[in-house]
Parts: structure tokens; C-alpha cells; sequence
């Protein structure tokens, strides 16, 4: 990545990092809304409390960001590693075997 696309990059990042935190203070209807709810009446507050509304809604794709976000995701099961060089030539041509099946 270049010089001047990495600067970019991290301008937008201090933006949006900037933006999250920004008091919603023009919109007082949305801000009631999350003050009732006990979210905090700022940028991140208003995106998640959003994402939030779409996932009851039945938006999967909210609710797995929520999901994943909160860390409350169950982990994805990784396909376990052989290793190969470590198995007999029986263990191998066995398994070999089974493939072909």
C-alpha cells in the first residue's frame, strides 16, 4: 500500500472513530429513543441500536454483526490438520482408501 493511501486510510479511521463518539444532539427524537432504551445517545450508540432494530426485524446479516461483535458468537470449527508425514504408509493408503469410497 502506498504512502499516501495508508495517510487516507488512517484519516478516514480517525474520522469514523471521531464520528462514533459525536453527541446526538440535533435529532432529540432518536436520542429519547436511546436514552429510554439505556443506549448511549452517540454515533456508535445510534449504529448498533440501528443494527439492533434490523436484526429483530429478521435482518440475518445484522444479527450476525451484533453476534460477532458482542463476542457471543460460537466459533467456527476449523478443519483439523493431518500430518501426513507423521503417518505410516498403512495410515496412509487406509485413508487413501476411504477417499476413494
Amino acid at each position: 500500500m502506498s504512502e499516501g493511501k495508508r495517510r487516507q486510510t488512517t484519516d478516514m479511521q480517525k474520522l469514523a472513530r471521531k464520528l462514533l463518539r459525536l453527541t446526538l444532539d440535533e435529532d432529540e427524537e432518536l436520542r429519547r429513543e436511546l436514552e429510554a432504551r439505556g443506549v448511549e445517545p452517540t454515533g456508535a450508540g445510534a449504529l448498533l441500536y440501528a443494527q439492533w432494530k434490523k436484526a429483530v426485524n429478521g435482518d440475518l446479516k445484522a444479527a450476525a454483526f451484533l453476534r460477532e461483535l458482542a463476542g457471543t458468537e460460537e466459533p467456527r470449527k476449523k478443519a483439523s490438520t493431518i500430518d501426513l508425514r507423521a503417518m505410516s504408509d498403512e495410515e496412509l493408503l487406509a485413508m487413501a482408501g476411504k477417499a476413494r469410497k
